[in-house]
């Protein structure tokens, strides 16, 4: 058993007091090794090292136990609202494809388990995927997991803390992580919504990506009166999200995805005239986040084929997309992993969303960083900042600068 304890030594002879905080637990081989560090944090800390960070009464349970015990409660959180059946599933997921394969892992004793343990469960899951994203998203769950062990009395720290996954390098210093297309092709992208089988449909939805800078899930979520058109502009009030995956109508993922969004004249009627060639829409059942059946209003793009209901991710892409982008002369056919010709576009329908932020960026004077966060629901301003800080420009303002610098010295 590991703990951490408080030891106040008498007073030295200049009257300061002395206090320590020493680590103890036992070794591999039986023995009691102790520590002594100036903070608690430190002595905390240097247990998850040495992997042990876990307190006695759990000689029996296992990783997958924990695992399993955490689903069990989490399963609650989503059937009384609290929290989404998404976020579930991926748990679940995580335990039935990856920790159980991995079955010298997934049946380690927790009075066991260290931090190097969990590193290589890491560190393997990336050698047999290759998927960078898969080994942060199973930290992640193992974090929970642990973290969950603690409030319940079966770990002391977590051991899944210190665990590193390494990532794709960063974007260079000033070099930003994707690349505008050119006005001449937005215009292109532009002109083809207007063309086709489906001109007044495909011109709204891609105006409103472009100009509104909603993603995609916000747009197909939208309930038809989520848009509120006034006569030379219009509001987009994002209240529900669909899950890509799942097909569920789900709140947004937080707080500053709640919000109200400005819609110019051109979109706003390209809304309006969408509405009329599309005509009135029912609200009808539909399954939410938690995996409960309720009575939604109907959407603003409804399924083409039932009209009604909800307008999936994939047949977006199939239906609307695609085509557009073809007849802009935007698609390319090349060959899969099989060798059959595939369409490929150049970008995809969340490109628009950083065009939307161009685009605000370019009028004079610039939004605020404060203003663009809220307009693009980002949780917070660093995730702002990390994205379209590059795109804000001053040039007026750094040639004062250097005026200003040289007449220092001069």
């Amino acid at each position: 058993m590991s703990n951490v304890q408080k030891y106040t030594y008498p007073p030295r002879k200049d009257g300061t007091a002395r206090t320590v905080w020493r680590a103890s637990w036992k070794a591999q081989d039986g023995k009691r090794q102790s520590k002594t560090f100036a903070r608690k944090r430190d002595a905390d800390a240097h247990l998850i090292e040495v992997g042990a960070g876990r307190i006695g009464g759990t000689a029996t349970m296992t990783v997958a136990d924990m695992a399993e015990h955490h689903i069990r409660y989490f399963d609650t959180l989503v059937r009384t609202g609290k929290r989404a059946a998404v976020s579930l599933d991926g748990y679940a997921g995580m335990l039935r494809n990856h920790v159980r394969a991995d079955s010298a892992f997934a049946n380690r004793k927790l009075n066991d388990l260290r931090s190097p343990d969990c590193q290589s469960f890491l560190d393997d899951l990336f050698v047999r995927t290759g998927s960078s994203d898969l080994c942060v998203r199973a930290r992640r769950c193992l974090v929970t997991w642990c973290r969950f062990a603690m409030r319940k009395g079966w770990l002391n720290t977590n051991p899944a803390q210190p665990c590193v996954v390494e990532r794709e390098a960063a974007a260079r210093d000033g070099e930003p992580d994707f690349e505008l297309p050119e006005k001449e092709l937005l215009q292109q992208l532009l002109v083809a919504a207007g063309e086709g089988d489906n001109p007044e449909r495909d011109s709204a939805a891609i105006r409103l990506l472009m100009f509104g800078g909603l993603r995609i899930s916000e747009m197909l979520g939208l309930a038809d009166d989520a848009v509120a058109i006034r006569p030379k502009a219009a509001t987009i009030k994002v209240r529900e999200r669909l899950d890509r995956h799942y097909c569920t109508l789900d709140r947004p993922k937080s707080a500053k995805g709640r919000r109200d969004v400005p819609l110019g004249q051109s979109a706003a009627l390209a809304v309006r005239t969408w509405r009329m060639a599309r005509g009135p829409v029912r609200a009808f059942n539909h399954i939410d986040g938690q995996r409960q059946t309720r009575r939604v209003a109907g959407r603003l793009f409804p399924d083409p084929v039932k009209g009604e209901g909800v307008w999936s991710y994939n047949d977006f892409i199939n239906q609307c997309w695609v085509p557009v982008m073809r007849r802009a002369g935007l698609v390319e056919m090349l060959p899969d992993a099989k060798g059959k010709n595939r369409p490929v576009t150049p970008f995809g329908p969340h490109m628009l969303r950083h065009v939307a932020v161009s685009l605000w960026l370019s009028q004079n004077p610039q939004p605020s960083v404060k203003k663009v966060q809220t307009l693009v629901g980002h949780a917070n301003i660093q995730m702002t900042m990390d994205l379209y800080g590059h795109l804000w420009t001053d040039p007026s303002g750094d040639d004062a600068i250097a005026a200003a610098s040289e007449q220092l010295l001069g």
